[in-house]
């Protein structure tokens, strides 16, 4: 089974063209999925980390009307070990005005990449006052995790996960430009469609979810032992 676990924060208000987080804190054979919002830029974003790994971008959104940038990444490896490892998100092209990052870890992963992201959902430039309530285009698998990002301009985000979703970490924000973030994740046990958050937001938003294949693809040396378990 896939377990989510929170890796690190980082929030940034500095105007710049790459922000960088701490140290992940992984564990080998973790795999590494990241959220990240960008004030001010309209950058296609690109997520590096300081092991040399790659990482494909599963989806982006957009909030204060489109001038802001929400991201979700997945590395394209399995963590190889559990030195120090920190993560920089990188809009070169058009520098931002500040940054928040999530990095979240995933144990219990075969697939990696884009092949680690059974389906995604967003929601661009939302009113305040509404309910983040992004939509998978398919049934979620009761096994796999599902995990959600919203991005506001309030700070700290002050949002109210959905039922049955933990929230690993407390909302973080920063002030200039007034911007928050919040994360959740469930490991096991959805099989809808709809993530419907606890609570408004208080101000203009965007979201994204993420459904995780946690299935052992054929060819990985495990896949005949997890075939022979789900007989």
């Amino acid at each position: 089974m896939a377990v989510t676990t929170h890796g690190v924060t980082a929030t940034s208000t500095g105007q710049a063209a790459t922000y960088t987080t701490g140290n992940v804190g992984q564990a080998i054979n973790d795999l590494l999925v990241t959220f990240a919002v960008v004030t001010a830029t309209a950058d296609a974003g690109a997520m590096a980390d300081s092991q040399g790994g790659s990482w494909t971008q599963i989806t982006t959104a957009v909030k204060n009307a489109s001038a802001d940038k929400l991201w979700c990444f997945i590395r394209n490896a399995l963590c190889p070990n559990a030195d120090p490892l920190t993560v920089t998100m990188d809009v070169t092209g058009d520098n931002g005005t500040g940054c928040i990052i999530f990095v979240v870890r995933v144990s219990g992963m075969s697939r990696v990449g884009a092949n680690a992201a059974l389906q995604s959902a967003i929601q661009s430039n939302q009113a305040g006052a509404t309910t983040p309530a992004p939509v998978f285009p398919a049934s979620a698998l009761t096994g796999n995790p599902t995990l959600g990002f919203v991005a506001n301009a309030t700070n700290p985000a002050g949002m109210t996960p959905p039922v049955s979703w933990n929230e690993l970490v407390t909302d973080v924000g920063y002030a200039t430009p007034t911007t928050g973030g919040e994360y959740v994740t469930r490991d096991s046990g959805f099989t809808g469609t709809t993530i419907t958050w606890g609570s408004t937001s208080a101000s203009a938003f965007g979201d994204i979810i993420v459904e995780l294949d946690s299935s052992v693809p054929p060819g990985n040396p495990w896949y005949a032992y997890a075939q022979q378990m789900s007989a």
